[in-house]
């Protein structure tokens, strides 16, 4: 019962961070460090007898922390402006060769975005092209006013992480191998446009969160809710330029937008690119641009929040 309380409250205080309430379908499919053949039937079952841990309006939270359910409450709306502008933007992108899925992520994907908050996705591109299409999307956002820069940020969509289809499997860049905001980034993906299913190939070659959340990747009927599906029109176009970018011609351009977009990057001198860390990440397999990387911060607060419990 202690082992089964600590995991409760463990997973409770990570989304009290971000003062979000939990059903109890979401509390048992985030469980942190559960134990093993914990059944849904037991969980329930245990749940009315912590003593942390209060129940109010279909939501779990920790005790003490009720103003917290009018927080979420308050946040739906807020998530729904922001998935429609999300889904208007993959539309546009659905057009765009080699871009194979776009997942939206972080805050939006985990419903706790404020309403001046951007709109981060996670974008899968198919190997050898990662470059050639990274261009291709930031022009076409950018065209449609729909991309996030240093002064337009509400609303707009952040295109900070890119990887190849061959390198889905990001635990690389988790911080010290208990990378608390990693494993539920992963588990909360939304996917937005998946022609080919990569999100099943996300979650297999991400297998390792397993250890943490061993419930987390439970599939949930809502997440198809906004999936962008290719037109006809969509899918003749983007397969004509696949077809004619696929070669020798098409690496000579791949190389091209390379040199482009790299020789800008060097130019952003307070950039972090250059330090020894996960932050931001640059080759031909992985684009992230986290600059104001805070999993380190949320991890130890995460830890005083237990500890205090």
């Amino acid at each position: 019962m202690q082992d089964f309380e600590n995991s409760i409250i463990q997973t409770l205080a990570y989304f009290d961070l971000f003062d979000h309430p939990l059903t109890k379908e979401e509390l048992f499919r985030y469980l942190w460090n559960p134990s093993k053949g914990l059944s849904y039937e037991d969980f329930l079952d245990k749940l009315s007898d912590l003593e942390y841990v209060q129940n109010k309006q279909g939501f779990l939270f920790l005790k003490g922390r009720e103003k917290i359910i009018t927080e979420r409450q308050r946040r739906v709306k807020l998530i729904e402006e922001k998935m429609k502008v999300a889904v208007c933007g993959i539309k546009k992108l659905r057009w765009i060769p080699f871009v194979r899925s776009v997942f939206a992520c972080n805050t939006v994907a985990s419903a706790v975005a404020e309403g001046d908050s951007d709109i981060d996705v996670f974008i899968v591109i198919k190997k050898g092209r990662m470059w050639l299409s990274r261009m291709l999307v930031t022009l076409t956002l950018s065209l449609f006013k729909l991309r996030r820069t240093k002064n337009k940020i509400k609303n707009k969509i952040c295109l900070s992480f890119y990887v190849t289809d061959d390198n889905l499997n990001i635990e690389d860049v988790s911080i010290d191998g208990s990378d608390i905001y990693l494993v539920y980034w992963l588990s909360q993906l939304v996917p937005l446009y998946d022609r080919d299913n990569l999100f099943e190939s996300i979650q297999k070659a991400n297998s390792w969160i397993k250890k943490f959340t061993p419930y987390a990747f439970q599939q949930y009927d809502l997440l198809h809710r906004w999936r962008v599906e290719d037109t006809k029109l969509s899918q003749t176009v983007k397969n004509i330029f696949e077809r004619m970018w696929g070669g020798a011609y098409g690496n000579m351009i791949e190389k091209q937008a390379k040199g482009i977009q790299l020789s800008k990057m060097k130019r952003n001198f307070g950039s972090v690119q250059e330090k020894d860390d996960s932050r931001v990440i640059i080759s031909d397999s992985m684009l992230k641009f986290h600059e104001n990387d805070r999993r380190v911060e949320y991890r130890e607060s995460w830890k005083i929040k237990c500890d205090s419990f």
